[in-house]
């Protein structure tokens, strides 16, 4: 079983977000872990807790992301940071680059794969400013194709209630990124916002052919009815398992983020079949990852 999707947060820009949010200038971050009139549901993690709940969900191995930065100099430290993990824990990890797509890109994504790093994400077109950098995305995306790296995007639905850090994402960015690099494999992070509904459209579908959603902060968003509705409409071959851990996805029952209550919730009431659950766990992550069979 492979979680495609956590993040690598150690405890000081949460125990001090707002110095910490200010010295590196990212103040989207501090508007998520530290909201005004409200509780984050971010939480801070550490190697080994991260290890320990992987174990208690029976999680073989998990992909660390990177996050949507404003900053190159933020990017490299997180990068340089889910290197240390992955070096310490080779056979439970594999890594995702933070990149911000600007005039260093290529140079940005040479130096995550001399870290031993297989893909790029999670990044946030508002945040990362995809309609004032579009050249630097696209070449960020040829190199993706040409190195056979998945890129994993963050997708919030265009309608929805008010929530601290809620930005709503333009649809079309993703689909110009679909269109101008047809090979590259996109993974819309969050269920890709609601996009699996417009791949009913015959005209949009063959352009979404290797766009793929994981299942991040579900529990969050939508009731378990999702799985059974989502592979009706595109399959169970492009959807990943993925917690988004240290998330709180259960609030009104966590202090602390677990992964095994969300496992536990698809296991047991998404009814799905034993080839459905072998997909969205294990099998189309390794596909995507060009492993094979299996990863370990």
């Amino acid at each position: 079983m492979i979680d495609a999707h956590i993040h690598c947060f150690p405890e000081t820009p949460f125990s001090q977000s707002k110095e910490w949010a200010e010295t590196k200038n990212e103040k989207y971050w501090l508007s998520l872990v530290n909201p005004e009139n409200s509780r984050s549901l971010q939480s801070w993690n550490s190697r080994e807790r991260t290890l320990s709940v992987m174990r208690e969900a029976k999680l073989d191995q998990a992909i660390l992301l990177g996050w949507y930065w404003e900053h190159q100099s933020t990017c490299i430290w997180h990068n340089e940071l889910m290197a240390s993990w992955q070096k310490q824990s080779p056979n439970q990890f594999i890594t995702f680059a933070s990149i911000l797509p600007n005039q260093n890109v290529i140079e940005q994504l040479e130096y995550a794969q001399s870290m031993g790093f297989k893909g790029v994400g999670e990044l946030h077109p508002s945040i990362q400013k995809f309609s004032e950098n579009k050249r630097h995305w696209f070449q960020m995306a040829e190199w993706c194709v040409q190195e056979n790296w998945p890129l994993n995007l963050h997708v919030t639905e265009s309608l929805n209630l008010p929530h601290p850090g809620y930005r709503a994402t333009p649809f079309d960015c993703y689909l110009e990124l679909a269109k101008q690099f047809p090979e590259l494999k996109m993974i819309l992070a969050h269920w890709g916002g609601g996009i699996p509904f417009f791949e009913q459209n015959p005209k949009l579908k063959p352009l979404l052919k290797n766009t793929f959603y994981d299942t991040a902060a579900s529990p969050l968003l939508y009731n378990s009815d999702i799985f059974k509705n989502v592979i009706a409409m595109v399959g169970a071959e492009k959807i990943l398992f993925g917690s988004d851990y240290p998330l709180k996805l259960y609030p009104k029952t966590q202090t602390q983020a677990h992964t095994k209550p969300f496992i536990d919730e698809i296991t047991k009431e998404a009814h799905l079949s034993k080839d459905d659950l072998d997909a969205i766990f294990s099998d189309n992550i390794q596909r995507l990852l060009g492993t094979g069979d299996r990863i370990i």
